[in-house]
């Protein structure tokens, strides 16, 4: 049948009107013929009318119809067809939306979920589908798809690892319904766990999708689920000579104190059992020993079973973490003073660390890799010896800057030109600082330079005392550059006898810290190198020991994480893994355990449910454009037919006088 957008502009048939008027009023001329003579013509009586009727009826009527037309092109017709009519039924998809994040793994909620969509399946009238999803849309039956594969689908799945995010479903449902779908239906089935549900949103008003939510594995329905405890923490520490220790922290997510069975295995064994105390929605830390070098992983775990098991142990190395990067930046490595430097730093590096828990190793390919502008590169101390012109043509501070902004340490001295270094790094905003000269640099066999007493109570003064102090302060400095007017982000730790600075520090909020030394490690501007003090004073500048020491442990992952060092490793499950040279170990989100769910009215106001479901406008959302065809191009086609008919008949004719004959009487 025929529809009209605008069926106001049907008033616009009115105008047939004027036609037909203009053909009542229009009178025939009558032609003149040349006559030689009236006086055989005998007058006659010419008759009166009472009325006029229109001249030309089937121009008339032509005329009327192209009228018409015009009126109905401007009402915008449309072909609509009626639903039942073309498909024999009206048509109903549904699409089962189910949750596989972690969480869907405890408190029965899976099982629960599958028993319900089994016999939704079945009850459901009209087209079905499934879609399953956890951090992003896993796998996907169409609607359409028969309801014993959906079941057998059902039947096989199981639950991710990874942490769950429901923004990729809610974005991807509206695109596998059909557009002729008179009904629209979705169904969420989950546990709505609140950290993975609380920042998902997407309005559903305008969709013309019916919402359903379906919550599984809730307990109470007005309380919530019921608690749970989980290993939240685990990490190998050394312990003194040959001994580990074993931290563990459990987390109780119970709003009543219970009390657990902590067990450590290894080597496939138990190997030592703790009774701990868990208070209410609290977390409880225990310790275990184990002698060094026996083992290389442990497992921990709790004794006794509860909701969600997925955290209830936790695999971790008990080998000693991987070693500290170093690595050198220079212009020149066979410069006389750059190879003097970069000798002794190199020896220092590695006797900074110990053959255990804490180790450094050079690795140039990484710093090359910093420097090439890798921001992969994995360095933790990075070393600029003779900073000059070489480290502006590079443009290096951006790759600087990067390093020191992740938490990295770096060691910068002077060049050649030491005006130079000074305006270079303070161009490059790394630090700000005035150079008025080198002193000792006239002779140098003037009267050495000297270190200061160190500030007392500071952190310094705390490691050197005794000889060790005796030793710094004896130390030669031959020659350094005078700097003043320092910026306000500029520490100095270590002064002369005249308080001019000796060190200037810069710490980031990562915590990197920029080093700068006025003078080259170098036998003809200082002695320092060659001073025990050097070690301890280098680690309190770099803050090493403090930043690093006791913290290192391998890398660890949650399950969809990707860690790339000499091969690629992707994350799939908890556990502990050996991916090339690297000892990683995997998690379960903690986020994952927790017990919260949303409440079904706020989920709806997230969803411009707005507390019910929006219902499915059939016309405007249902049939769109597969039920309604515009026939304004079949309209524009008729009256230009028209037009050019009623052109051709209507046009005038040519009389020519001389061309016909007179008439004699």
């Amino acid at each position: 049948m025929i529809e009209f957008a605008q069926p106001g502009a049907l008033w616009t048939a009115l105008a047939i009107g004027l036609p037909i008027l203009a053909h009542m009023a229009y009178r025939r001329v009558s032609q003149r013929h040349p006559f030689p003579s009236l006086r055989f013509i005998r007058p006659s009586r010419i008759p009166r009318t009472g009325r006029k009727t229109p001249t030309d009826l089937p121009l008339l009527f032509l005329r009327i119809l192209l009228f018409l037309i015009l009126a109905l092109l401007l009402a915008d017709p449309h072909w609509k067809t009626d639903s039942s009519a073309a498909g024999g039924e009206v048509s109903k998809e549904t699409l089962f939306a189910l949750d596989l994040s972690p969480s869907m793994a405890g408190w029965s909620a899976l099982d629960e979920a599958k028993g319900i969509l089994e016999k939704r399946i079945d009850e459901t009238q009209g087209r079905s589908g499934l879609l399953t999803f956890g951090a992003e849309v896993m796998d996907e039956w169409p609607i359409g798809s028969k309801s014993d594969d959906l079941k057998d689908a059902l039947a096989e799945v199981a639950h991710d690892w990874r942490k769950g995010d429901p923004q990729g479903m809610l974005e991807r449902v509206t695109g596998l319904f059909g557009s002729s779908a008179a009904s629209k239906r979705l169904v969420v089935v989950s546990d709505f766990q609140q950290s993975d549900w609380q920042t998902a949103w997407r309005d559903f008003s305008q969709t013309g999708i019916e919402l359903e939510w379906i919550r599984v594995g809730r307990g109470d329905a007005e309380i919530g689920r019921e608690g749970n405890r989980a290993i939240v923490e685990a990490r190998a520490v050394p312990a003194g000579p040959d001994k580990l220790r074993v931290w563990v922290v459990a987390r109780n997510w119970e709003d009543r104190e219970m009390e657990e069975n902590l067990t450590l295995f290894a080597g496939g064994e138990e190997r030592e059992s703790q009774r701990i105390i868990l208070s209410p929605r609290g977390s409880t830390q225990a310790q275990f020993m184990l002698s060094a070098g026996d083992f290389s992983k442990a497992v921990v775990r709790l004794g006794s079973s509860d909701s969600f098991a997925l955290d209830n142990e936790r695999a971790i190395w008990l080998k000693a973490p991987p070693a500290r990067r170093f690595g050198f930046w220079s212009e020149n490595p066979d410069h006389a003073l750059t190879k003097e430097e970069l000798a002794f730093l190199n020896s220092v590096m590695l006797s900074m660390g110990d053959q255990g828990w804490n180790r450094w190793e050079s690795d140039q390919d990484q710093a090359d890799g910093l420097r090439l502008g890798d921001d992969q590169s994995s360095l933790e101390f990075l070393l600029v010896l003779g900073l000059d012109s070489w480290f502006e043509q590079e443009d290096l501070a951006p790759g600087l800057k990067a390093h020191l902004e992740k938490g990295g340490v770096a060691l910068v001295t002077p060049g050649d030109r030491f005006s130079s270094t000074s305006s270079i790094l303070k161009q490059s905003g790394l630090m700000d600082f005035s150079f008025l000269r080198v002193a000792g640099a006239a002779s140098l066999n003037s009267k050495p330079f000297r270190i200061a007493a160190l500030e007392q109570g500071g952190s310094l003064d705390e490691i050197f005392q005794g000889k060790s102090a005796r030793d710094l302060y004896l130390t030669s400095i031959r020659r350094f550059g005078i700097l003043r007017k320092l910026g306000d982000k500029l520490e100095v730790p270590l002064k002369d006898r005249e308080g001019r600075p000796l060190a200037l520090l810069r710490t980031y909020e990562s915590g990197g810290r920029l080093i700068f030394l006025p003078f080259r490690l170098a036998s003809s501007w200082t002695d320092l190198p060659l001073r025990n003090s050097f070690l301890p004073l280098l680690a309190e500048l770099s803050r090493t020991g403090e930043t690093l020491a006791g913290k290192r442990a391998w890398p660890v992952l949650e399950p969809g994480d990707t860690y790339s060092s000499t091969e690629e490793f992707v994350a799939r499950q908890p556990g502990v893994f050996r991916s090339g040279e690297e000892w990683l170990e995997v998690i379960l989100s903690p986020s994952e355990s927790s017990p919260d769910a949303l409440k079904i009215d706020d989920l709806k106001q997230s969803f411009g449910g707005g507390g019910k479901p929006l219902p499915i406008q059939v016309e405007a959302a249902g049939l769109g454009d597969a039920a309604r065809e515009s026939l304004w191009l079949w309209f524009v086609i008729a009256a230009t037919i028209l037009l050019v008919v009623e052109m051709i008949w209507s046009r005038p004719k040519i009389e020519n006088p001389e061309g016909n004959p007179a008439t004699h009487a």
